[in-house]
């Protein structure tokens, strides 16, 4: 099938629209038709060399193989004939510029509030911050920051302060600590002195072991650490306080056991005065009545006719447990030793101090008789 080179008008291929066949593209549709037309064999149609069917009667159209210098040129041919409108970019570039500098101007006032709010928080972390070295290191991050020379003033006082601290600890005792917060009395480390002054006065008042010393402490410090502490122990105090009544019979059992027991060698005043045995009578192991016995006749020298005995004024007592589990009486008391013999002329006297447990049943548990 011929390639179709003289000019005629016809309908486009494509689009049924008129054209002419020497027409670059069609003007309806834009297909190429100069070069590029054939006939139908069966019925006369004009067609594209490039359909493979008739688009009038749809009858089979051969392939046909146009030379590639004459394609090439047939299609530059059409596009000098109908070229492609050119489009500006001017104002696309104009635009992307715009957009470009609003971004980055978003960017710029977003980054500064960004890091006004980053600034506010660590200048709020600042509070209650003892150590200077945080506050050095916010006047690095924003030396233009508005509260640059409040904190740079904070930062000289704390490092004062830092320097005052290091020689608190290095000798801490009452003195040095008022000496302190004297110095700096708005201090964030008040609190800190407050709780060593609190156990200053904690130690200091076990140590006196009293209910007076322990009394002074919780009115010293009625919110102290140790307040409950405290309280324990006075609640113990006050249960191990010894009556005027136990002191009387306290008493009464060692002038009974010395003027009796002792003085007169009375066994059986030796027996009611222990339980079975003493736990420890002077050094002797699970003593009974006899050991006592034999320690008073040890005193008994050949020229002495008597002995007389006198429980001191001042008496020390206090509540103890005992082995067994019951409550007794811990006792520390001076004796005065009178020694009556047969020449008047040569009486002697000795200082004792009897350290004794007596139990609630008045019976002496152990003691201990030294010069």
């Amino acid at each position: 099938m011929c390639l179709i080179n003289t000019m005629s008008i016809i309908k486009c291929p494509e689009c049924r629209g008129q054209v002419s066949t020497m027409a670059g593209t069609c003007p309806n549709c834009g297909t190429n038709i100069s070069g590029n037309l054939r006939q139908c064999p069966k019925c006369g149609s004009y067609c594209l060399t490039t359909q493979d069917k008739c688009p009038e009667c749809g009858a089979e159209l051969e392939a046909v193989q146009q030379p590639q210098e004459e394609m090439q040129e047939t299609q530059e041919k059409a596009v000098k004939q109908n070229p492609k409108p050119h489009k500006s970019k001017g104002p696309a570039i104009i635009a992307t510029v715009i957009a470009l500098i609003l971004l980055c101007v978003g960017y710029y006032f977003f980054d500064q509030h960004r890091m006004q709010q980053r600034e506010q928080v660590d200048y709020e972390r600042l509070e209650g911050v003892t150590n200077p070295e945080f506050y050095q290191q916010f006047l690095i991050d924003y030396p233009d920051s508005k509260h640059f020379k409040e904190i740079e003033e904070r930062m000289q006082v704390l490092q004062a302060e830092a320097d005052d601290w290091k020689q608190l600890l290095k000798n801490i005792n009452r003195s040095s600590i008022s000496s302190f917060m004297q110095k700096h009395p708005g201090s964030l480390r008040g609190r800190a002195c407050e709780d060593m002054i609190d156990s200053i006065d904690w130690q200091d008042a076990l140590a006196i072991g009293n209910e007076e010393a322990i009394t002074d402490y919780l009115k010293r410090h009625p919110s102290g650490r140790y307040v409950g502490d405290a309280a324990e122990k006075k609640n113990a105090l006050l249960l191990s306080k010894v009556t005027a009544e136990e002191k009387a019979m306290i008493r009464g059992t060692l002038e009974s056991f010395f003027s009796k027991a002792i003085a007169n060698q009375d066994i059986e005043t030796a027996k009611a005065a222990i339980p079975d045995t003493m736990i420890n009578f002077c050094g002797k192991q699970n003593a009974d009545a006899e050991a006592i016995i034999e320690y008073a006749k040890e005193k008994m020298a050949k020229d002495v006719i008597g002995l007389h005995y006198a429980i001191g004024q001042k008496m020390d007592v206090r509540k103890e447990t005992l082995p067994n589990g019951n409550t007794g009486f811990a006792v520390e008391v001076n004796l005065q030793e009178t020694i009556s013999r047969s020449d008047t002329y040569q009486p002697s006297s000795n200082i004792y101090h009897v350290n004794a447990l007596i139990n609630q049943e008045h019976k002496i548990v152990r003691m201990n008789i030294s010069k």
